[in-house]
């Protein structure tokens, strides 16, 4: 009887799991290879371009996995890609179909040809060719074949037309490109990033300038921003598993600055940066995991002037950067004991010495955990309060003696990164239960509308299921919520628009370096798996410009 419940249970979970992904290992693999440019010139930005917004735009679908391949030498693949190559290339990477073409640009018009062959028979599923005036009809050419491949794969797409020409006098500044559509962007020297679109929140008052960076083939799991370089200005730091990605946003898109890969068999599972050692550049602090997540290896790295080097390594703490609103940042951090995740205390970490040691202990309400609580003038009523989330899911304020003032009746579901943890059953030593913690999402009070009050802003994703089975979540769609206080009880003020996926992690700075913080969260679209890939992207949600 007991094989048979075991069966039953592992049937169960398989089920949930496929149905919930949508058997998504059974979607289409489109693998996009570079177009080939034509061109008595370097264009080499519009071939990438190119190949990432075919690709954006297939993957949006979400009944189609695209494998791209932006570097072609990589492959071996010679110059122009025919038929045999590209047939050739979609086997070893086990692709269904395969797209490749050509862009040939000449003084009078430019034209773009294009195919769509099935793998299996190199049979022809599209057949395109488009000729335009000039390099920002490629766009244009890009957006109808995509839509022909959706339509010969049978997903539903919409019909594109060819648009009349705009009038030459139409022209724009700099000023008025933040606000319109990326696609309407496309002129030649194109950035391949996106540039914010306006957007309402859920009041259906409150603006919003909305940016969406392209998407990466790895499943992001924090972030964060701050001045890594020392330049007065911000950078993004994030992570996935053990690489360490610092980008600068410019022009509409994220660049790559560095990267630290750390050790093998290791996994960071949260980052924050702050200048705590005061020498002017934002220390980049990175709680980590070895010997299968189970003990901790931290570590902190920092710009010396042309890469992230450590300055600080196996360390024993979970870090925690907090920013009170009008205090410098705070660096807290907690350990680990032998049988228990987190210790009972939390301390203040300083600089000394060449490392980051105890200070004092921070006060805080008994029974939290590291991540769990943030403390401001959250209440708008001139003192700071703690506000946390509790193993329940539920928001609390706590007031300066540790009570609980307040609860809220709605759950609010974090990502889906987790710790496991090893448990004794029947306190025997001889039968282990391995149990998920699931780390609580981020909690920042902020002024983020600039209205002389403070909001609490925090992470909702949907839980398909309701969030009954504490040890397993499967997360389909999220929002950010900006909560305000009202006398009795925390309100919704606004929230985001819905993602498909799960935010697995948020920050509130000013990533596009432009004077005002936007509230910047990650979105996995397809958690990494043995039936999946990883695929993951960037919002900036940006009010009142």
């Amino acid at each position: 009887m007991r094989l048979i419940k075991l069966y039953s249970g592992v049937a169960l979970f398989f089920f949930l799991s496929l149905t919930s992904f949508g058997f998504a290992s059974a979607a289409p693999r489109v693998l996009v290879l570079p177009f080939d440019i034509q061109y008595d010139g370097d264009l080499s930005f519009l071939q990438k371009g190119i190949s990432q917004m075919l690709a954006s735009r297939l993957a949006s679908n979400e009944s189609i996995e695209v494998i791209t391949m932006d570097d072609p030498s990589a492959a071996n693949l010679s110059k122009p890609i025919g038929e045999a190559a590209a047939m050739s290339t979609a086997a070893k990477l086990k692709a269904d179909y395969v797209s490749y073409g050509s862009v040939t640009v000449t003084n009078e018009n430019v034209r773009t040809d294009a195919r769509l062959l099935r793998a299996a028979d190199g049979a022809p599923q599209v057949v395109f060719g488009q000729t335009g005036k000039n390099q920002g009809d490629v766009l244009q050419h890009v957006k109808l074949y995509a839509t022909e491949i959706l339509k010969a794969l049978g997903s539903k797409a919409p019909v594109l037309t060819q648009p009349a020409s705009q009038p030459q006098q139409q022209q724009h500044t700099a000023g008025d490109e933040s606000h319109r559509h990326p696609d309407s962007l496309w002129t030649g020297a194109v950035s391949t990033g996106s540039t914010p679109i306006r957007m309402m929140a859920s009041d259906g008052k409150t603006e919003a300038n909305v940016w969406r960076s392209l998407k990466f083939q790895a499943e992001i799991k924090s972030l964060a921003i701050g001045d890594v370089l020392g330049d007065k200005q911000n950078e993004l730091v994030m992570i996935n598993d053990n690489a360490i990605s610092l980008y600068r946003y410019a022009d509409g898109k994220l660049e790559l600055i560095d990267e630290f890969t750390g050790e093998k068999d290791n996994t960071a599972i949260r980052v924050d940066v702050a200048d705590i050692n005061q020498n002017g550049r934002a220390e980049i602090f990175v709680t980590n995991l070895y010997s299968d997540k189970t003990q901790l290896k931290s570590y902190v790295l920092e710009w010396d002037g042309t890469h992230l080097v450590k300055i600080v390594q196996n360390a024993d703490w979970y870090f925690r950067v907090m920013t009170v609103p009008g205090k410098k940042p705070v660096l807290l951090g907690q350990q680990r004991g032998m049988t228990e995740l987190f210790t009972k205390g939390i301390h203040e970490l300083a600089w000394k010495n060449g490392t980051y040691v105890a200070s004092s202990l921070a006060d805080v309400p008994r029974g939290l955990s590291l991540y769990a609580f943030s403390s401001g003038n959250a209440l708008n009523e001139g003192k700071d309060m703690t506000v946390a989330l509790t193993s329940d899911l539920r928001l609390r304020v706590f007031d300066q003696t540790g009570d609980a003032e307040w609860t809220s009746s709605e759950r609010f579901t974090g990502g889906g990164g987790y710790m496991p943890h090893p448990v004794d059953v029947n306190d025997s030593k001889s039968e282990v239960r391995i149990k998920r913690y699931y780390l609580p999402q981020r909690v920042i009070i902020t002024d983020i509308d600039h209205d002389g009050k403070n909001e609490v802003i925090l992470i909702n994703n949907r839980d398909v299921m309701r969030n009954l089975l504490p040890n397993l979540r499967i997360l389909k769609s999220g929002h950010v919520d900006c909560l305000q206080w009202e006398g009795l009880a925390f309100g919704l003020k606004w929230r985001t628009t819905d993602v498909s996926g799960q935010i697995s992690d948020m920050a509130v700075g000013d990533l596009n370096n432009d004077g005002v913080d936007e509230i910047v969260f990650s979105v996995v679209e397809i958690p990494g798996s043995a039936f999946n890939s990883a695929r993951s992207y960037l919002i900036s949600w940006q009010l009142g410009k």
